[in-house]
């Protein structure tokens, strides 16, 4: 179940000129699995037509504003009236982009490297996306055992996970 207050991340390929969506990822309430914390999203996010216009609207502008090219994450807040509100441009985490070449299948470290080099095309990655590719409904969960390392006072972030793993709705987990 979504919780009262999803966090939506919006990733975004920006190649200078043009901002490829690569999906709307959707925050989960999860209580952990046994004594580990852990964080949990879904791709793709289950949006209403006129939140997933209006998030895609602004985080295509949001992306198009920066100054160098990259792979990048928009965040969101969502409230009570289904009103997504824009926190912040940062570079999409490396986390983040495990999880969505597994969902994506496609390899976005190389693709953000040939975009680096100058050998991106746009129209082999739409290409790409959109060969024999079916999306399903697939949940990250990354972990964070903090007390099997004794560590105390830890707080969970990107920058901060362990291990994880990934379930698909159509097949069984990966880690």
């Amino acid at each position: 179940m979504v919780s009262s207050i999803p966090t939506l991340e919006f990733n975004g390929l920006f190649d200078g000129q043009v901002v490829y969506q690569l999906g709307v990822i959707g925050e989960l309430k999860d209580q952990g699995v046994g004594k580990y914390q852990t964080l949990a999203k879904r791709y793709p996010a289950h949006l209403e037509s006129d939140l997933a216009t209006k998030v895609t609207a602004t985080s295509e502008r949001a992306i198009s504003q920066q100054e160098t090219t990259g792979l990048y994450q928009v965040l969101y807040q969502v409230d009570g009236d289904a009103e997504g509100v824009h926190e912040d441009v940062s570079p999409l985490t490396a986390p983040d982009i495990a999880f969505m070449t597994k969902v994506l299948g496609m390899n976005l470290t190389a693709i953000w490297v040939r975009l680096m080099i100058g050998r991106f095309s746009g129209q082999a990655l739409v290409k790409a996306s959109h060969e024999g590719t079916t999306y399903h409904d697939a949940i990250y969960r990354a972990h964070f055992p903090y007390a099997d390392y004794h560590l105390t006072n830890q707080k969970s972030a990107p920058a901060t996970v362990i291990g994880a793993q990934i379930e698909r709705a159509n097949k069984g987990s990966e880690q």
